[in-house]
């Protein structure tokens, strides 16, 4: 188990930056929690 096992993430993605869906596939083995994700547009 990595150093985030047993931990819960909000993952905050960017349009045109790294989106949400893609750091969560990062975090899937990690025994990480994603409790919120979401690609918002910082204009």
């Amino acid at each position: 188990m990595g150093k985030l096992a047993g931990k819960k993430l909000i993952l905050l993605g960017e349009r045109d930056g790294v989106p949400a869906p893609a750091m969560e596939a990062c975090f899937k083995n990690s025994g990480a929690e994603v409790i919120f994700a979401a690609t918002e547009c910082f204009v």
